[in-house]
């Protein structure tokens, strides 16, 4: 070949690798989108002085915390691929103002990834992934029963991310109405489990979807633990009116209950699994609707039915054991204060999802009110003990990047019923900047 011609294909196929990579580069820059929100808040909260938490000493709960956290979302869509990471950075201070921390003050830092996801579309219409995720569903505000991996649905303070967990997914869209999804929770991510040790979940999510009718079936099964099937749905009725439901069923459950046990040298209350081996049915029931009025705001009412749930000599039990564990807790003698402890903290998570048995929930919502304001106002019910929870989120735009955020939540009852066991009150006032 003469130097010449052999020079020109060189030349050729060189421009021709870099108009390759030029096309590629350019191909994942149009790809790539962030969203990147930077918030500096200050949260003051009241500790309440019970059973459950002695003077503070048990769960040692700051009176006052400043945090500034840095939250960028990245994501990439690259051909087949979508790449999703979600790192964050806070610094928060603590103040503790009761108990034997009373005048202590710490500052800690954290660097995370709470979220990602790599996600591959093997065909069309059927997807790969693999990351953490905050998996949530359903049109429900109080909690999600369907959902056998997260308590915590989110919708109590929308400022406080839920903690992502591992999973992997295959997800198969065969048509716009119907959707198949097989999951499996590989590993705890960031969630935190006090009592037992992290199992993996599996399940089966199957999707129906139309113009005014939306249905789900979830069938689940947690290693160590029992199946589950969970189901909910949502009917649009008409523009202002909207019905959800929702539900979780189980063949017994492993919540711990409190038994009296009777000895020759008297009686001690213990709490056990008492319905592990039933082959009953256990479960929850969530049922509620919206109305939407014509100046704007919405009106949504829940009612909840929980099986599981103490009746009132359970729940008795069950007051009766934290009073004493809180007395022993203070004891002289470290075997009888370390027994106490365990004892606080089966009846802090007892692994039910609700303590009693039935609840209602009442909530005000109306967004962009002058296009500026959001108002959400919650109030639920424990139609058994009589506590009840409030929570006010207010929301006020400032600009088109700026926000500012006041969350409030407040218990009423007495200081041994559900709500009020914990916390008394506590406010959140932030600032929001979102780019």
């Amino acid at each position: 070949m003469p130097a010449l011609a052999f020079s020109s294909t060189i030349s050729y196929a060189n421009a021709e690798s870099n108009s390759f990579i030029y096309d590629i580069a350019k191909e994942a820059k149009d790809g790539f989108n962030y969203l990147f929100k930077t918030l500096i808040f200050g949260t003051t909260m009241k500790p309440s002085d019970s059973t459950q938490n002695p003077n503070n000493d048990f769960l040692e709960l700051p009176r006052y915390t400043f945090d500034f956290e840095l939250r960028p979302d990245l994501f990439l869509n690259f051909r087949r691929v979508t790449l999703i990471a979600k790192p964050r950075i806070n610094v928060e201070r603590q103040y503790w103002n009761d108990g034997n921390r009373d005048g202590d003050s710490s500052t800690k830092d954290d660097c995370y990834v709470n979220e990602w996801i790599a996600r591959l579309r093997l065909t069309e219409g059927l997807f790969a992934s693999y990351g953490r995720e905050n998996l949530q569903w359903g049109a429900s505000f109080l909690l999600s029963p369907s959902n056998p991996f997260f308590r915590n649905n989110g919708q109590s303070n929308p400022k406080c991310e839920v903690p992502g967990m591992d999973f992997a997914r295959f997800v198969w869209i065969p048509n716009s109405s119907c959707t198949a999804s097989l999951i499996a929770n590989t590993d705890e991510g960031r969630q935190e489990f006090v009592l037992d040790d992290f199992e993996p979940t599996y399940a089966l999510k199957l999707d129906y979807n139309s113009y005014q009718k939306n249905f789900s079936v979830i069938a689940s099964y947690k290693e160590e633990d029992r199946f589950q099937i969970g189901a909910f749905a949502k009917w649009t009725v008409s523009d202002a009116l909207m019905l959800h439901g929702e539900t979780s069923v189980t063949q017994g459950t492993n919540a711990l209950y409190p038994v009296e046990i009777i000895t020759p040298s008297g009686s001690s209350i213990q709490m056990i699994p008492v319905k592990k081996d039933e082959t009953s049915l256990e479960g929850l029931l969530l049922l509620g609707g919206s109305y939407t009025l014509e100046a704007g705001p919405t009106l949504t009412l829940e009612y909840v039915f929980n099986s599981t749930g103490y009746d009132e000599k359970e729940a008795e039990l069950y007051y009766e054991l934290r009073d004493e564990a809180s007395q022993a807790f203070y004891s002289p003698y470290s075997g009888v204060a370390e027994i106490a402890q365990l004892l606080l903290i089966q009846t802090l998570d007892t692994k039910l999802k609700l303590l009693r048995k039935n609840y209602f929930m009442l909530q005000y919502q109306h967004s962009q009110i002058r296009d500026v304001l959001n108002l959400i106002f919650r109030y639920t019910y424990n139609i058994n003990d009589y506590s009840s929870h409030f929570v006010s989120i207010v929301e006020y735009d400032v600009g088109d990047h700026t926000q500012l955020f006041l969350i409030g939540n407040q218990n009423f009852g007495s200081k041994d019923t559900e709500f009020r066991s914990i916390v008394e009150y506590s406010w959140m006032f932030g600032l929001e900047y979102t780019f």
